[in-house]
């Protein structure tokens, strides 16, 4: 049985065989190029684990569509373990409207640790007008862009979102 995966991309789109893969790319005005790679051996159950990046941009793009429960469920457990504590993140993701990511960068990698990392992040936020009567106006929310530093900690073998700072 010959089996073929297809995996559909911004860019183009790759084609799986148990002869190779193909990799096609669609630029604005050029036509499709296809490529060709080596044969590829399936393993059963091996996924990848997401990067640190992957997980940033995961955590907000569930703010974005208020899946707030399993955006909170990406917080380290410094976050989550106190009920009140889950409670406020919840009022504070539930009053932005929108948030769109829109740069990660690496931000005092000199001072990483194994389980610890803090990226700088550039983000388009549209927050409820409501806030601007909370304790602290507009949740600290301010015209685009707004930056983060959101530092991840390492909790058994997963990345969590541990901080999120308006400074280094």
């Amino acid at each position: 049985m010959r089996s073929i995966v297809i995996i559909i991309l911004a860019g183009g789109l790759v084609l799986i065989t148990s002869t190779g893969w193909f990799l096609t790319q669609r630029k604005a005005s050029s036509p499709v190029i296809p490529k060709q790679g080596p044969s590829l051996e399936v393993k059963q159950n091996v996924v990848p684990l997401p990067t640190e990046e992957d997980i940033i941009r995961t955590f907000f793009n569930l703010i974005n569509e208020k899946r707030i429960p399993e955006a909170i469920a990406m917080m380290s457990q410094k976050n989550t373990t106190d009920e009140a504590a889950g409670v406020a993140w919840g009022i504070h993701f539930n009053a932005i409207k929108s948030v769109k990511v829109r740069t990660i960068e690496a931000s005092t990698s000199e001072n990483w640790g194994a389980d610890r990392h803090t990226y700088k992040v550039a983000l388009d936020v549209s927050v409820s007008p409501e806030t601007a009567s909370a304790p602290v106006p507009y949740y600290g929310w301010g015209d685009n862009p707004n930056f983060r530093w959101v530092t991840l900690v390492k909790e058994g073998n997963l990345w969590k979102i541990d901080e999120l700072a308006t400074g280094p």
